[in-house]
C-alpha cells in the first residue's frame, strides 16, 4: 500500500476539478513559484504533514461519498503531487476500479523521460489531469517558476497523443503574465487542442502573503503587483478565446 506526506485535506472542495471534492495536498514540489499560495507545502519535509495511505483517501471518500456522487470526486493537489508517483499511480488505479473520478492537479514538474513510462501507466486509469501553465514564454517561465523546464507544455503534448481529458489553467499576474503577445501565443499552443476540456484564467490572489510572514520569509510580490480586476481578466481571455476558437 504507498503512503504520501500530506499537509491539508479539504473534504469538500468546489474549485479542484468538477462537483464537490474530497481535495487532498500533497507535501513537496521542486518549483518555486512567486505567487504560491501554499509556500508551506513546497519543502519535502514538514513537521506538520501527516502521511496518508491510499486506503486511507478511499476511506475518506467513502465516509462522505453521497456528496461526492453527483459529478464530483478526489483530487490530489500540492505541492506537486506527481512528485509521488507510485501514490498517484495505485491511487488512480484503485479510483479507476471503484468508478471514482479522480483528478491530477499538477504543474507537470516531474515528467521526463525518466518519468514518462509512469505517467503512461497512469493515463490506462483516465484520471482528469488539471495541467497548470506557468508562462508560455520560456524566459517568463523561468522568472516565474525559478525552473528551466516547461514541463507542462510536453506534458500537454503527452496527454493528447495518449487521448487524455485534461483541463488548463493559468494564473493571471498583472505584470507577469499580462503581456498582450504572451497572451495571444497561450491561445496559439491551446488552439485545436483535441482533448481540452476547459481553459481557466485565474485571478492572482494574496492568499499566500500571511503564510509566507509566518513562516518568515518575505513574499516574493509583495509592492510588485495586484489583485486584477474582473475587465482586466476579462480583456485577457478575449484575446487568448480569439485564438483558442
Amino acid at each position: 500500500m504507498e503512503k504520501a506526506l500530506q499537509f491539508k485535506i479539504e473534504s469538500f472542495g468546489a474549485v479542484d476539478g468538477p462537483g464537490i471534492r474530497l481535495v487532498i495536498f500533497l507535501q513537496g514540489c521542486p518549483l518555486r513559484c512567486i505567487y504560491c499560495h501554499n509556500p508551506e507545502s513546497q519543502s519535502f519535509t514538514n513537521k506538520d504533514a501527516k502521511q496518508i495511505t491510499t486506503k486511507e483517501v478511499i476511506d475518506l471518500y467513502e465516509k462522505h461519498k453521497t456528496f461526492y456522487e453527483n459529478g464530483g470526486g478526489i483530487t490530489l493537489s500540492g505541492g506537486e503531487p506527481l512528485i509521488h508517483l507510485d501514490f498517484c499511480l495505485e491511487l488512480a488505479k484503485i479510483c479507476y476500479e471503484k468508478k471514482i473520478n479522480l483528478a491530477l492537479d499538477t504543474s507537470g514538474a516531474t515528467f521526463n523521460k525518466l518519468s514518462e513510462p509512469k505517467y503512461l501507466e497512469i493515463t490506462k486509469y483516465h484520471p482528469l489531469w488539471i495541467v497548470d501553465i506557468k508562462h508560455i514564454n520560456p524566459k517568463k517561465h523561468e522568472m516565474i517558476s525559478k525552473s528551466k523546464q516547461q514541463n507542462e507544455i510536453k506534458l500537454i503534448e503527452f496527454l493528447e497523443k495518449n487521448k487524455q481529458k485534461y483541463w488548463v489553467r493559468q494564473v493571471y499576474l498583472p505584470n507577469y503574465t499580462d503581456d498582450k503577445k504572451d497572451l495571444e501565443d497561450l491561445g496559439k499552443f491551446l488552439k485545436n487542442k483535441k482533448y481540452m476540456s476547459r481553459f481557466e484564467l485565474l485571478p492572482y490572489h494574496e492568499f499566500g502573503l500571511e503564510k509566507y510572514e509566518t513562516l518568515g520569509r518575505k513574499y516574493p510580490l509583495k509592492n510588485k503587483t495586484h489583485v486584477p480586476t474582473k475587465e482586466e481578466l476579462k480583456s485577457a481571455m478575449q484575446i487568448i478565446n480569439k485564438y483558442m476558437k
